[in-house]
């Protein structure tokens, strides 16, 4: 795959899947890794914390949450739809469109950063890059919550909805190795998979296998 074409694949997909998706306000409701990570990353970090999210999506659950918390987010995704929700959901929060690769902040900038189901729609060559620049925006002591795939695979091809989706992933050891190399230190890493008591049926995480990590800086 050429260095941009994810970017074709996967912006795109997104738009017209947000076309036929109703925001469900029981998302917010739902019991899934996500909000238990969101909480212990808020516990780790001071007061007010200033935070990056990457793939902030619709802006619920995740972002909706931060903000109530007393957070200072700026919150960045790929897709138009899904940026134009956030402003009617969390009007609070800094939104900025486009490439998550092509940000840039000053060094020491966050206190903590959030990248739920975002990072394993990169290439593989581009994750390095991206978690150095992650690492760069942190202030010392500050926390990476995130989660990768599971599986070893340059491209993984499927379907979202009936639409044609990207991913890619390292693997667990080899994600881990990755991070640690970039200057992370490994807080708690976890599989969490359904049918370990983690998920509920109606979990919109069901039937995925969710690699949460927690990276201190």
């Amino acid at each position: 795959m050429a260095e941009q074409d994810y970017m074709l694949l996967v912006k795109p997909k997104i738009d017209e899947l947000m076309e036929q998706i109703e925001l469900d306000q029981s998302v917010s409701q739902q019991s899934s890794p996500r909000e238990r990570y969101t909480q212990t990353l808020l516990k780790k970090l001071p007061p007010s914390p200033h935070i990056l999210e990457l793939g902030c999506g619709p802006g619920i659950p995740t972002l909706r949450s931060l903000l109530d918390q007393g957070a200072h987010v700026v919150a960045n995704d790929i897709s138009t739809a899904h940026i134009q929700m956030a402003h009617r959901s969390c009007p609070e929060a800094k939104l900025l469109i486009g490439d998550m690769t092509a940000l840039n902040f000053a060094p020491s900038t966050f206190h903590g950063a959030i990248g739920f189901y975002t990072l394993f729609h990169l290439p593989r060559s581009k994750l390095r890059g991206m978690l150095t620049k992650i690492h760069t925006w942190l202030k010392p002591g500050g926390v990476f919550a995130f989660n990768l795939a599971t599986i070893d695979e340059e491209e993984i091809h499927g379907e979202v909805l009936g639409y044609g989706m990207f991913w890619s992933g390292y693997g667990v050891g080899h994600s881990r190795r990755l991070v640690e190399e970039v200057g992370f230190e490994v807080l708690l890493g976890e599989v969490v998979k359904a049918g370990e008591g983690r998920l509920e049926e109606w979990d919109q995480d069901l039937r995925r296998r969710f690699c949460g990590w927690w990276w201190g800086r």
